[in-house]
């Protein structure tokens, strides 16, 4: 699937995530449409407003927000697709990269 338009991806990728606040759900997409429309920028420079800076924040530090509630929405949106076609491609990406530890003595 080409995404044109990170708006409409992120609507239809998360609309119907089940996060406990319609605004949770709201935020999820703001901030799904902004990162895909700026790949590869942090939170920062996607955001574009101080507002929206911290809306982000605010929404990646909650506790009432479950990982697995976003994945099944995705996973949810993506079925009616997967029904319809015989083949399915699918990606890892499986490199690594090693943390190495410094220790500085004075």
């Amino acid at each position: 699937m080409l995404i044109k338009d990170t708006e409409e991806w992120a609507n239809n990728l998360f609309e119907h995530a089940e996060l406990g606040d319609e605004r949770r759900t709201k935020r999820l997409i703001k901030i799904s449409h902004l990162m895909a429309s700026n790949s590869g920028s942090s939170i920062v420079k996607a955001s574009g407003s101080q507002a929206s800076i911290e809306g982000a924040y605010r929404f990646l530090r909650n506790d009432k927000i479950v990982a697995n509630d976003i994945a099944n929405a995705g996973f949810s949106s993506l079925l009616p697709d997967l029904k319809r076609s015989n083949k399915i491609l699918a990606l890892e990406d499986t490199s690594t990269s090693p943390c190495v530890r410094i220790v500085v003595t004075p």
